[in-house]
């Protein structure tokens, strides 16, 4: 993100103007962030196993947004993070995955982990819910290994996306492309692997350049 800086050092700059302009990127950076999604409304699908660390990472991030955001989970009033190997904190679970429909919401991000992959992705109503946001090209983020749980029917057909090893046999059995990268964002669709900040960021910025069709918008 900031490796304009970078440039500036290489070329001999001084220390103290690389780090003014640092700053000053810096500050421009959070102000374009802070309450940019005012208005809209955000859907987490998480299911007991979730990685808690993604979690906490992503949360805080859109919260900066000022959008509305829901935790939609198949377990009903909390659930459960999984967190360096053992299980870690609870989170309130906002919306019930088996009434949540897509129409409520202007983008859906999943954040990693086997077993909550594994329990959304022998969930029926997983596949109901994500197909909603695929088939009106919403903006949509998967971390790692939560690309699995779109690998149904024909919705990663023909799609490049950045996946966990875990998960590369699935994905490609439905025809989607994997890109050797940490990031790739395929028209709506964002997926990462690494570090889930630079996703959510790529995840905002489709946000906010999305335009919903005629008909979705009356």
């Amino acid at each position: 993100m900031w490796r304009r800086c970078d440039l500036f050092l290489s070329l001999g700059v001084p220390q103290s103007q690389v780090d003014a302009t640092d700053h000053h990127e810096r500050v421009d950076y959070i102000m374009q962030f802070e309450n940019s999604l005012t208005g809209k409304k955000i859907a987490i699908l998480v299911a007991n196993g979730f990685e808690e660390s993604h979690m906490t990472g992503l949360h805080k991030k859109l919260v900066e947004t000022g959008a509305e955001i829901k935790i939609v989970s198949p377990e009903k009033g909390v659930v459960n993070s999984w967190h360096d190997g053992n299980w870690g904190h609870f989170f309130p679970a906002n919306s019930h995955l088996p009434t949540s429909m897509s129409h409520h919401y202007d983008a859906v991000i999943v954040p990693g982990g086997t077993r909550h992959i594994e329990r959304l992705v022998v969930n029926p109503q997983t596949a109901r819910f994500m197909r909603g946001f695929m088939e009106d090209n919403k903006p949509v983020a998967l971390f790692e290994d939560a690309a699995k749980i779109i690998a149904v029917d024909n919705l990663l057909e023909d799609r490049k996306v950045v996946v966990a090893e875990s998960v590369v046999e699935a994905v490609t059995a439905k025809t989607a492309e994997i890109v050797e990268a940490t990031l790739h964002v395929d028209d709506m669709l964002t997926t990462a692997v690494g570090d889930i900040l630079p996703m959510v960021e790529s995840f905002v910025a489709c946000i906010q350049s999305y335009e919903p069709e005629a008909w979705e918008a009356a």
